[in-house]
């Protein structure tokens, strides 16, 4: 009788480990594909941004209750920075004159402190260096899908509309209804990850076969950025470029491949810029830098730009600690406008993530922000990730010409790349793998 019990419990014992194991990796793959996802979304309408969102956050739900993990938060505080950040944005809610447009801002910004909170959260081993890897392929993966996508459109509309193709494939109307500048940050980030990835480890294929494919995707992206044609894009595409051809050049000695990666870049761009269709933009752009006379603002959005870094110190300096708050940022720019008798075609921010958060959270807001790119590069230099540096410095420049937090896309890629670099920063220290379970 009681062999017969002993068996029985040794076989309910193994029956349970057996199911608790099936829904580990059940809820593993889950977890695994919903930060895909949230990856992938990067391109997509908000409302997959949201959904992806939403799916992460029902699955660490559904770990919590199960137990299959014990959720305990990440003990890096550089993953508090962000959170902090947008406290700020709350806060500057309470004395903003204009609640509707306050709480549209929070929203717009709403990824840079939901991100953070769900990373915070997910068990580490599941933010190791190789699922690090395997998130920036999505990131990349999103990126080519989103270039075909936008290259076909542009053919179809040429082709119904018997319009010229590189017009249609060219600046706004090759993006529709997204920013050519935040593409370009997008794209410029691929680069470098792209540059980076180690394919040859993760896929288990030939070093020719990784760098035949490298080299295919590097250049798709690449012929985007050029076709994008904005001014910022360039900029950083070219900083892109440098790191490569000096990481190849000096780090992984490929002396001739480096060069041939300079030249063929100098042709691409020489040659594609040589077409009036699209060097006319930055031929103005160059133009409105130099030129000693003045111009009015609303002539170009160089001119635009200069006017408003120009004169917003004025708003800076009515609230400088605080700021305007988060609210009020709209209402305070277009009565500088009216005052200066300036009359812009719509709204127009101010053009500088820095100085708009300056704007509306004043000093105390801009030293957070300072600190996000700080802090991290900091560490990044001491563990001499280099790339990572790139991309902190990439998105910086862009930060100085476009108000990429502005827009729901812009805070979303920001947070989820500030959130992988401290993923892979973590996983240079020893304490981190001792958490795995």
């Amino acid at each position: 009788m009681r062999t017969f019990a002993n068996n029985s419990f040794k076989f309910l014992y193994d029956k349970f480990i057996f199911m608790k194991d099936k829904t580990t990796k059940i809820i593993d793959k889950m977890i695994i594909s919903a930060i895909i996802f949230i990856c992938l979304s990067i391109y997509l309408p908000p409302q997959f941004k949201t959904l992806s969102i939403l799916l992460l956050a029902l699955i660490l739900i559904i770990i919590f209750f199960s137990k299959v993990y014990i959720l305990k938060p990440n003990p890096n505080k550089l993953i508090l920075l962000p959170i902090l950040f947008y406290s700020l944005h709350i806060i500057g809610l309470f004395y903003s004159e204009n609640t509707k447009e306050a709480l549209f801002d929070l929203e717009v910004k709403l990824p840079i402190i939901i991100l953070p909170i769900l990373f915070l959260f997910i068990p580490p081993k599941f933010l190791t260096k190789e699922n690090f890897w395997k998130y920036t392929i999505a990131i990349i993966i999103g990126l080519i899908l989103n270039i075909l996508f936008c290259f076909t459109e542009g053919i179809i509309r040429s082709v119904s509309n018997s319009s010229p193709l590189i017009s249609e494939i060219t600046y706004t109307n090759l993006t529709g209804n997204l920013h050519p500048s935040y593409l370009s940050l997008f794209a410029s980030v691929a680069l470098i990850l792209n540059y980076e990835i180690p394919l040859k480890d993760n896929f288990q294929i030939k070093e020719t076969t990784s760098a035949i494919i490298k080299i295919i995707l590097s250049s798709i992206i690449t012929f985007f950025i050029l076709m994008l044609n904005s001014k910022t894009g360039i900029i950083i595409m070219a900083i892109s470029y440098i790191w490569i051809i000096h990481n190849m050049f000096y780090v992984q000695k490929k002396r001739i491949k480096s060069i041939i990666i300079f030249l063929l870049v100098l042709i691409s761009f020489t040659t594609i810029y040589s077409l009036d269709t699209l060097s006319k933009r930055h031929n103005t752009a160059i133009e409105n830098i130099t030129t000693s006379q003045s111009s009015k603002p609303e002539t170009s959005s160089i001119t635009q730009r200069k006017f408003i870094y120009k004169n917003s110190i004025k708003l800076i300096l009515e609230e400088p600690l605080f700021g305007q708050g988060i609210g009020d940022v709209r209402k305070s720019l277009n009565k500088l406008y009216e005052q200066s008798d300036v009359h812009f075609y719509s709204y127009l921010n101010a053009h500088n993530q820095f100085i708009q958060t300056t704007i509306a959270l004043g000093l105390l807001g801009l030293m957070i922000m300072l600190l996000i790119f700080i802090i991290p590069s900091i560490i990044i230099i001491k563990h001499k990730q280099y790339f990572l540096l790139t991309i902190y410095i990439i998105i910086g420049i862009s930060f100085l010409f476009e108000s990429m937090l502005d827009r729901n896309m812009g805070s979303y890629f920001f947070s989820l790349i500030y959130i992988l670099s401290i993923i892979y920063i973590d996983n240079q220290t020893d304490k981190h793998l001792a958490n795995l379970r």
